[in-house]
This record gives C-alpha cells, sequence and structure tokens, in this order.
C-alpha cells in the first residue's frame, strides 16, 4: 500500500496503487466523519467501498456540471445505513461540500443519516431496508418505457436515451419481502438495464447473519430469472469484469460480492460491532 509521503511519485503509480490509495482516503473520510457525529454506521461502508469506488470512478454515466441530466445513470443505495459512503464519493465528485461532511447527521445538514433525495447526487431517499431496491425497479421501469416510447418514433434511442440502475444493497435489504417481491418483477419484465450490487459481508448489527437467516441468495435469485455472478467484492478487475458482463446480459443482474466488513481497519475487519457504531479512536489511528 503506497503512503501519502509517497505522493510525490503519484505519476509512475500503477492503477491499482493509486485505486488503493484513493479507497484508503475514501475509508479514513468515513471513519472520520461517524467518528466525529459519535453515530453512524462504519462497518459496512467500509465493505462496499470497493464496488462503489469502481462504479463510480469508471462505469457511472454522469454529468459532473449536471447533476439531474436526464440520461445519466442512476445509483441508489438501498442500504441507505452506508450513506457516509455515499456522501465521501459525492464530495470526490465535486457535490459536497467538505464543511457538510462535518455536519454529518446533524440538523439541517446535507448529510443525513440516511441520504435523502433533496441531496444533490442522491436518486432515492432510503433507510428502510429493502426499499431501495423497489424504486431502483421502477426507475428501470421508466427507463424502458421511455426508451420504447421513443424506438415507436424511429429514433435512434441508443444514442438519444439508455441509462442503467445500479442498486448497492445489502444483507439485511435482501431479507425483506418487498425487496424480493420487486426482483421477482424485474426479472419478469426482463429489465435488462437494471444492475444490482450486493454487498455480502455476512455481518449485521446484532451478530452474524447466519444467526437469523440460511437463505441462498444465489439460487433464489437463479430462480426469479436473473443473472447471476458471485465474486470476490474486493478484488477490483472481477467488480470491473463483472459489471460489464452485466451491461450486456438481456435480464436484470445482481452481482454478489463476498465482502469482509469494515475491510481496511487494524483490528477489527469481520466485527459486526463496526455494523452500527463510530471505530474507536485508537482503531481509526492505527487503520490510518
Amino acid at each position: 500500500m503506497r503512503s501519502y509521503t509517497e505522493l510525490d511519485t503519484f505519476d509512475s503509480w500503477s492503477l491499482e496503487e493509486k485505486d488503493q490509495f484513493t479507497l484508503s482516503v475514501i475509508k479514513c473520510l468515513i471513519l472520520d466523519a461517524v467518528r466525529k457525529a459519535n453515530s453512524g454506521h462504519s462497518g459496512g461502508p467500509l465493505s462496499s467501498a470497493d464496488f462503489a469506488y469502481i462504479l463510480f470512478k469508471e462505469y457511472l454515466k454522469f454529468d459532473p456540471d449536471d447533476d439531474r441530466w436526464f440520461n445519466r445513470d442512476r445509483f441508489v443505495l438501498s442500504a441507505g445505513h452506508e450513506s457516509m459512503l455515499q456522501y465521501a464519493l459525492l464530495h470526490f465528485v465535486g457535490w459536497m461540500p467538505m464543511a457538510e461532511i462535518k455536519k454529518f447527521r446533524q440538523l439541517h445538514s446535507q448529510t443525513p443519516g440516511h441520504p435523502e433525495v433533496e441531496i444533490k447526487g442522491v436518486e432515492a431517499t432510503t433507510g428502510p431496508l429493502g426499499q431501495g431496491v423497489c424504486m431502483g425497479a421502477g426507475m428501470a421501469v421508466a427507463e424502458t418505457v421511455l426508451k420504447e416510447l421513443f424506438n415507436n418514433h424511429g429514433n435512434h434511442t441508443d444514442d438519444l436515451l439508455g441509462h442503467y440502475t445500479y442498486i448497492l444493497c445489502s444483507d439485511g435489504d435482501l431479507q425483506e419481502p418487498v425487496a424480493l417481491g420487486s426482483a421477482a418483477l424485474a426479472a419478469h419484465w426482463r429489465l435488462a438495464k437494471l444492475i444490482m450490487l450486493y454487498d455480502s459481508n455476512k455481518a449485521q448489527i446484532s451478530g452474524q447473519t447466519n444467526r437469523s437467516e440460511s437463505t441462498d441468495i444465489a439460487t433464489v435469485f437463479e430462480g426469479f430469472g436473473w443473472h447471476v455472478q458471485t465474486i470476490d467484492g474486493h478484488d477490483h478487475q472481477a467488480i470491473r469484469e463483472a459489471i460489464q458482463k452485466a451491461q450486456i446480459i438481456d435480464r436484470p443482474s445482481i452481482i454478489i460480492g463476498q465482502t469482509v466488513m469494515a475491510k481496511g481497519t487494524a483490528s477489527m475487519e469481520g466485527d459486526h460491532n463496526t455494523h452500527g457504531s463510530p471505530l474507536p479512536q485508537a482503531e481509526i489511528d492505527a487503520s490510518k
């Protein structure tokens, strides 16, 4: 892992070294903001960070000068408790001021504990688990209907209209029947522009997920009719290849990323206690 003390040689770093360094900065920003607020979720944003970073950096289509550009890709953070991950990414896009990051989870800030649609760069208000899956499916329906409408008028919609909807979800999201019902309908309607990134870190606020369920999500989604891929959710090349494959499949796609809660921390990787609380300052310092 490269260090900030080596920034004078940044141009000579490999792509992976640059990515890992950037991810470290994002993770430290998340940990510091949650610690300052003395409230929030630390572990989940760290396990999802690789997925979200590669998506935002290399695949998510948007206009940094116009956050409401009509044909932008949609990103829905169904795991709304991981809000600091989204705020950190929006900061680097240029849409979230550092002053607001410092007010994370404070009244009247632009960085509430769960994302709200009024915030620049946020497509949906999320928090109640599973609902982001439903809203993402609805956005994919809208894209499909509009494309078909323009097709009927003989326009070249691949140039004029055509965007993906990406959903980032957690174990808790897919424990909700409302999410599974929407997923079944998405497959029935063959919403090919719908791609779900599932952060399967197998840890929740009450402990490991195997304490409360034993569902084989891959089998469930295959039964619905989704295209299913299972990868190492921290392997950047595997993430790239999975997204590229999902983009050309003729049905909705779920990428199951097998991840580690609190990935990158000094001594708390895999610890479910990092899910819904700030990390001890000593752990943050050691992780940096």
